[in-house]
């Protein structure tokens, strides 16, 4: 008899995840990653740049999707999917650029749930056109570009869709998933949705990889894609899953 497994996800509950000290999704609404929220975030890049005589990208159209895990000590790490090694060997100028970037600057802080700091995910797209000579007061890419959307919720709705369908395809005589699971998927410009990676990895990993990614392409509604000046553009996007025996 296969072994029954709870499977619990912390839809509105951030006090799980705290109590096992595990890394959050995004920052809670109304907290920022970096002191001064993107405008400083952004108006601080572009001052390393011009502090250090840096030059942008032959290629005006590069963009690199920059994705950090801001652990509770406020150290950013920059975390590298393949698909994001992909994407910063087509964007390569963009790439090596905000790499530099973020190791001069600093104002980075954690997240916090009832007065604990807390390890989050932080996301933002770097546009080098947008800096050097380019560069306007108070930017900030959230006023021209939209995040990627799953209605009615966001990422509630969509981690209800992956619940109905992972208590029907785990798979628990193969490996027994215990614990907070982050994965990490991408959002296509069509809505669609591909799983990149998920983490920690356990025993037999590639088969509850496939479970998760089967679980995915189950779910029948697409995502609304986000958007660069009414476009729709790729996107990474992390869920955590939640076993519990």
């Amino acid at each position: 008899m296969k072994k029954l497994i709870f499977l619990f996800f912390c839809i509105v509950s951030f006090h799980c995840m705290l109590a096992q000290k595990t890394s959050l999704e995004d920052y809670p609404t109304g907290q920022e990653a970096y002191k001064g929220g993107n405008i400083q975030m952004f108006k601080d890049i572009q001052s390393f740049f011009v502090k250090n005589n840096l030059v942008g990208c032959e290629n005006k159209k590069e963009i690199y999707w920059v994705l950090l895990r801001i652990d509770e000590n406020s150290k950013p790490a920059l975390i590298r999917k393949k698909a994001d090694i992909e994407r910063a060997e087509q964007n390569k100028c963009a790439y090596d650029l905000i790499v530099k970037a973020l190791g001069g600057i600093k104002d980075w802080q954690p997240a916090q749930i009832e007065g604990e700091k807390m390890t989050a995910h932080f996301d933002f797209p770097f546009i080098p056109a947008d800096f050097f000579e380019n560069y306007k007061e108070n930017y900030d890419t959230r006023n021209f570009i939209t995040r990627a959307s799953f209605p009615p919720n966001g990422i509630i709705s969509f981690r209800q869709e992956i619940r109905k369908n992972l208590f029907a395809y785990i798979d628990h005589e193969s490996y027994n998933p215990i614990g907070q699971f982050m994965v990490s998927f991408t959002i296509e410009k069509d809505g669609s949705t591909k799983v990149t990676d998920i983490e920690p990895k356990v025993k037999n990993s590639e088969q509850l990889m496939e479970d998760i990614k089967f679980a995915f392409k189950k779910i029948k509604q697409k995502w609304v894609p986000a958007k660069r000046n009414g476009i729709p553009v790729e996107t990474n996007r992390r869920v955590g899953l939640n076993f519990k025996e």
